[in-house]
């Protein structure tokens, strides 16, 4: 079985504090069933409140559709309002299998996340965990 890169390497990472580029960068964050049930749990809305206030859904995929210029709309002053019950994909970043892939794609994901190479050392096991927690 071949080794991965980051099993190799020392790969560092902390969120810098104040930073939330990446609730502000274009994209989509899906949302799993419990993802879902979690953030309308956590602002004590009904799913199907939360699902028609917050979230887009394709084929049977839901998520938060993030627009240029229009951050997250979880994301305040203070950061995350749903942060205790944010979703897999938030919680797992910058530890995506497209940013893992070779250290050529850890370094351009670290051009716009300043936390990357920074902080304390996190280990294979802790990268491999947030795979298994986003899937998509």
């Amino acid at each position: 079985m071949e080794t991965n890169w980051w099993e190799k390497e020392p790969v560092r990472f902390e969120c810098e504090p104040d930073c939330f580029k990446c609730c502000t960068k274009p994209g989509v964050v899906y949302m799993d069933r419990k993802d879902v049930r979690d953030a309308a749990e956590y602002l004590q809305l009904s799913q199907k409140l939360f699902k028609s206030e917050f979230l887009k859904k394709e084929h049977d995929m839901w998520y938060i559709d993030v627009q240029e210029g229009n951050p997250c709309p979880f994301l305040t002053f203070e950061g995350c309002a749903i942060h205790e019950a944010k979703p897999a994909q938030c919680r797992t970043y910058p530890f995506w299998r497209e940013n893992m892939e070779t250290p050529q794609h850890w370094e351009l994901t670290a051009g716009f996340c300043p936390g990357i190479n920074k902080g304390s050392l996190q280990l294979p096991k802790v990268i491999k965990k947030a795979f298994d927690l986003f899937k998509f």
